[in-house]
């Protein structure tokens, strides 16, 4: 190596660490901790307030450390910041000719308190019906207006901001109370660690771990690599993995990528969601102050509950913690869905709903000012074909909802295994209906379901009741013989089928159809939809080859000419063997009363034909 290139390697380190070496003669703690405050106010216009002590460091880097510090942001009804312990970091060269530039910032003991200014979020499930139409009115004017204040604001945060090259916090705590409700929201910022930072475009790295206290409380890891852009005031997501933990029973895992419109308040999305067994990849838009505010198109290879962060921050802080289902005569969560904005569009490979499983669904929805639209649902329940239509409309407080679809070839006894009742039926059902209902509970609204529903079936057994032998036990009866024939324990019904009309609570079947292989049936009746307690009464018609059965089953032509009554009530969670009977007694009468007419026409045709004669 020549002389004069290890002077210009030597030369420029030996002034460094004389620089180093001088600093402490040239410079004391107050010295830097006017440079540093006067850089503070001078690009970001905060006002840094010192009560504790300040110590000046030198490793591992040149700063100073400041206890008991307050930062009083710019602007009216900004909140003031403060920091049981701040470190600034200054760059060495520019000290020399006394300029401050600060390259690192950590703070310890954050506290950040935010008091709203009466406009914080409002228990709508106190407001009347017409201050719930008020409500909706200003909430989209408030929108509006936050639109133009937040894009001049959001275009002067990043060119005042404090451009250091490394941020760390910790043990922070961000409260915000509503002065009305006197309700605080409170984040815990465990730690953040950004380095590299720039507005320049080049990557920044991120590390961040919050808590959201509450039962339970939720813990969110985030870490990735972002891009700042001041002019265009963009921030590119190139990576960002998120763990959230506590929400759902399982943790839920996301990787997103995208672009952020600081000044719009607007995020493009991409991104892959794992939880449990649970995973899901799309797209997502959530945009602040636009409608709908979360714009989604997911495919999932199963139902989860984190699937409500799709509605939105508001929804899923009002719903239930624990996402279990709610009592019956519990108030309806009417809240919670006024505040969630969104239009969905789902894949689902297999969706839970309670008892019943719909694979293969498709479904588009929308939800605003508590409206919930389901413009369509296709799927496959119980080896069924199942499309349906619905709305929810939950604007008031006494809730409305409309519901129309089809149901095709439904597994009977799936369906009953699903639902813990007796799996007394077995075969295939068709339905379809038009219902509407309206209530402020979950029972209300069934109690209240009003509209027709057609019933098909085939290939229907029911087990555990014999109709052929409850009939030929009458029949035998009459003739005065035993039966001597075996009698399967079950019933196979050719076809059976019902026109059902819910009204008051109970579901009517009227009429509704049957046929055996030498039976034909008629009757009607009705299933309460809360209890499902059900009484129905059925009107046998028996065909002379029931003969073929046994012969004490043999019909004459006067037993042909009644109605046999079969008696069915209970419940549909009880024992079925107890449900069905054979009215002997009105059968004994009505024979009577047929033989008496007969006996009477027979006499009246002989005392005509004397007359006559």
């Amino acid at each position: 190596m020549t002389r004069s290139k290890a002077l210009f390697i030597v030369v420029p380190f030996a002034i460094g660490i004389g620089a180093l070496l001088l600093l402490p003669l040239l410079l004391d703690k107050e010295t830097l901790l006017k440079l540093a405050t006067s850089t503070i106010e001078e690009q970001t216009g905060a006002k840094l307030t010192v009560a504790g002590e300040s110590e000046l460091s030198f490793f591992p880097r040149l700063g100073v450390t400041l206890g008991d510090t307050s930062l009083a942001m710019p602007g009216e009804g900004q909140p003031r910041l403060q920091v049981r312990s701040l470190d600034l970091g200054v760059a060495l060269m520019p000290l020399i000719s006394g300029r401050a530039e600060i390259d690192s910032l950590a703070m310890d003991g954050l506290t950040v308190s935010i008091v709203s200014s009466g406009k914080g979020a409002i228990n709508t499930s106190e407001l009347s019906d017409a201050e719930l139409d008020a409500f909706y009115a200003k909430r989209r004017e408030a929108t509006t207006e936050a639109v133009k204040a937040a894009g001049a604001e959001a275009a002067l945060a990043l060119p005042l901001a404090l451009n250091v090259q490394h941020l760390s916090i910790t043990d922070a705590r961000i409260e915000q109370i509503d002065l009305d409700t006197q309700i605080s929201t409170v984040i815990e910022l465990i730690g953040l660690n950004a380095n590299d930072l720039n507005l320049d475009g080049e990557p920044i790295h991120l590390d961040i771990e919050l808590r959201l206290p509450g039962t339970p409380p939720v813990a969110i890891s985030l870490a990735g690599t972002i891009r700042i852009y001041q002019v265009s005031q963009t921030v590119a997501v190139d990576t960002m993995n998120a763990e959230i933990r506590g929400a759902t029973p399982q943790p839920v895992t996301v990787q997103l990528r995208g672009e952020v419109d600081i000044s719009r308040q607007v995020a493009d999305l991409t991104l892959n969601l794992v939880t449990g067994e649970s995973r899901g990849e799309g797209s997502l838009r959530y945009a602040r102050f636009e409608s709908p505010q979360v714009d989604s198109d997911m495919r999932f290879n199963m139902l989860n509950p984190a699937l409500l962060a799709l509605a939105g921050p508001e929804a899923a802080a009002g719903a239930d913690s624990e996402g279990a289902a709610p009592e019956g005569d519990t108030p309806l969560p009417l809240d919670a869905i006024r505040a969630i904005d969104t239009r969905a569009a789902l894949a689902v490979e297999k969706a839970v709903f309670g008892a019943h499983t719909v694979t293969d669904m498709q479904a588009a929805l929308r939800v605003v000012d508590g409206v919930v639209k389901l413009r369509s649902l296709t799927g496959t329940l119980h080896d069924g074909s199942l499309d349906m239509q619905a709305t929810f409309n939950g604007k008031h407080n006494t809730a409305k909802l409309k519901a129309s679809g089809q149901l095709s070839q439904l597994d009977i006894a799936n369906a009953l295994a699903a639902s813990e009742a007796q799996p007394a039926l077995s075969g295939k059902a068709s339905l379809d209906w038009q219902l509407t209902s309206k209530g402020r509970t979950r029972n209300e609204l069934v109690a209240a379901l009003t509209g027709p529903m057609k019933l098909a079936t085939t290939q229907v057994v029911l087990k555990d009741i014999s109709v052929e032998h409850l009939l030929c036990q009458a029949v035998a009866l009459t003739n005065q013989e035993p039966l001597t024939a075996t009698f399967p324990t079950s019933t196979a019904f050719q076809t059976l089928g019902a026109d059902i009309q819910l009204a008051e609570g109970k579901a009517r079947l009227k009429p509704l159809r049957a046929n055996l292989a030498h039976i034909a049936l008629t009757g009607k009746g009705n299933l309460d939809l809360l209890s499902k307690d059900f009484k129905t009464t059925f009107k046998a018609r028996l065909s002379p080859e029931l003969e073929t059965v046994d012969r004490a089953c043999r019909v004459s032509k006067r037993l042909t000419a009644i109605d046999w009554p079969v008696n069915c009530k209970g419940n549909a969670n009880g024992d079925p063997a107890s449900w069905c009977k054979v009215d002997t007694a009105e059968i004994i009468e009505d024979l009577g009363k047929n033989e008496a007419t007969r006996k009477i026409q027979k006499e009246a045709g002989k005392l005509l034909d004397k007359l006559f004669n």
